[in-house]
């Protein structure tokens, strides 16, 4: 299975992108990590598609959001994560909620709804948090994880293999970004 892994923030911060690249060592996708300034033209290609966070502050929504319209149109599995989570969200239609349910730190989230990601967890998990904005609920999309303070938490589209989530699984969570890689994306591409 082929994984494209795409660094949202600047080239020299690979801060979220690094535990990405480490969780997705230890899984069979064979993984090629790119800027999200050079995402190929071949994204076709790939079986799925992870996309990382970005600095906190780093107002990359609006200014990425032409970068990433290949989402709406591409026939593999999607994980966007925190910065991810949002320019995912806006492209089906969400509205993004500036600086009204910021969070930093270990946050506790609800799962709402059962899920192959969410497999080993319960009905709620620690999640690292840094982020001042959210999203709203696209129609498209069920929601599979909130919060007391971010509603939006994790979200699932409902006829397509796309997810986000606000939090940063690749810090305290890393069986989510396994679970997509090994359950949603292998199936997908079996």
């Amino acid at each position: 299975m082929k994984l494209l892994l795409i660094n949202s923030a600047e080239p020299e911060n690979r801060t979220f992108v690094e535990p990405i690249e480490n969780i997705a060592s230890q899984t069979e996708a064979n993984t090629t990590t790119v800027e999200y300034s050079s995402i190929p033209t071949n994204i076709d290609d790939y079986d799925a598609v992870i996309i990382s966070a970005s600095p906190k502050g780093d107002d990359i929504v609006d200014t990425h959001l032409p970068l990433f319209e290949w989402v709406k149109t591409f026939r593999g599995a999607v994980l966007g994560i925190c910065a991810g989570h949002q320019l995912m969200g806006k492209l089906f239609g969400a509205d993004l909620i500036r600086d009204q349910e910021a969070e930093d730190g270990l946050m506790s989230v609800q799962i709402t709804q059962a899920d192959p990601i969410f497999e080993g967890h319960e009905k709620e998990l620690t999640a690292e948090q840094q982020h001042n904005d959210s999203i709203t609920l696209p129609e498209d999309f069920d929601l599979i994880a909130t919060s007391s303070k971010c509603r939006v938490q994790a979200m699932r589209h409902k006829e397509r293999p796309l997810y986000s989530v606000q939090w940063h699984p690749e810090k305290s969570n890393p069986e989510i970004i396994s679970n997509f890689i090994n359950e949603v994306v292998h199936k997908c591409s079996n």
